[in-house]
Formats: structure tokens, C-alpha cells, sequence
């Protein structure tokens, strides 16, 4: 089977496993702050793919990291993956799992890159916007400051993407000024 196939049939099976004890929100701020840890702590990873480590070992390993708060949903989600022996693909599942949520409740992720920062009235006006049009229920937006823009920014939005800033300008301006020096030689 492959990796992705897995990920997407268990996180599916979380998700309405999560809906149906309704603790879907609970559930998915457990799994963001689980992702983050693994992210960042290699221990974890090293732990959780150790042949020697028993099941029950794997899994207080996550109530340790949640520090005894997880769900009873995510307890039994995580003793599934363990006792399937799918614990190599748990963060795949994790991740699966964000992008369903997001997905069934209509949240959409937002990037702004500006040159200075933007004040917190104007990236709201952002988000609105995007919300306005894309009619999702929820826009994220994630700001960040690239003084090498120059100028102006850069909007992501899923797959689109609006490129404003002052040094793309200057880089299509400079090529359009290379082609036409070329041609003349």
C-alpha cells in the first residue's frame, strides 16, 4: 500500500471517528501541537520507530508529550496506529488529518509577504477580502516581513498567487531590458 493512500484511510477514519464523539476541534489543536513536536523533537521520531519499544511505551510517550491531556478520541486513534503497527506513517496521518479538517470546514491558509510590517486592521481587510471572495467560512492569514521585496508583497492563497512587490517588477523589467539588448547585438 502506499504512504499517502494509508494517511488519507486513517485520518479519514479520525476525522469522523472525531465528528462523531464531537471533539472534531479538540481534536485537531491535539494533532497541530503533536505535529509541532515531532517536527522539532527527533526523540520522538527516534522513539516511535524503535523495534524494541512496546506499544504501551509508544503511547505514553504521547501522553507525556501532551502532558496528560489528549482526547479520548486521539488516545484511541493513536492506540489503533500503534496496535496496526502503523506507527511509521503517523505523521503522514497527522498531517492528513489537518488538511481534512480544513477541508470540511472550509478554512483556507493565506500568506502575505510584505517588505514592512502590516498592521493588524489592514491584514484583517486581507483576510476579509479573500474570505469575500473565495466564499470560504474561514481565511488564516500568516504574515511575514522580506525587506528584500523592496516594496509592495506577495499574497498566496492555495494555488494563487499575486506577486506585487517592487523587486519582481525590477526583475521583469530587467529581463524584458535583456531580450531587447540581445536582439539589437
Amino acid at each position: 500500500m502506499y504512504t499517502g493512500l494509508i494517511a488519507t484511510r486513517y485520518a479519514r477514519a479520525l476525522a469522523d471517528f472525531a465528528a462523531a464523539n464531537g471533539e472534531e476541534r479538540k481534536v485537531y489543536d491535539e494533532v497541530l501541537h503533536l505535529i509541532a513536536v515531532y517536527e522539532t523533537d527527533p526523540s520522538i521520531r527516534e522513539a516511535l520507530f524503535s523495534p524494541v519499544l512496546p506499544a504501551t511505551a509508544k503511547q505514553a510517550l504521547f501522553w507525556q508529550v501532551s502532558d496528560g491531556r489528549i482526547s479520548r478520541t486521539l488516545n484511541g486513534f493513536i492506540a489503533l496506529v500503534l496496535r496496526r503497527r502503523r506507527e511509521k506513517f503517523l505523521c503522514f496521518m497527522l498531517h492528513s488529518y489537518i488538511s481534512l479538517y480544513k477541508q470540511r470546514h472550509d478554512i483556507l491558509d493565506a500568506k502575505l509577504t510584505t517588505a514592512v510590517p502590516v498592521s493588524d486592521q489592514e491584514a484583517e481587510r486581507i483576510a476579509g477580502l479573500a474570505q469575500m471572495r473565495t466564499r470560504s467560512r474561514e481565511v488564516r492569514l500568516c504574515r511575514k516581513v522580506d525587506p528584500s521585496l523592496i516594496g509592495g508583497f506577495i499574497f498566496r492563497l492555495d494555488d494563487l498567487l499575486v506577486d506585487a512587490s517592487l523587486a519582481h517588477q525590477l526583475n521583469v523589467l530587467h529581463r524584458r531590458f535583456g531580450h531587447k539588448q540581445n536582439r539589437i547585438v
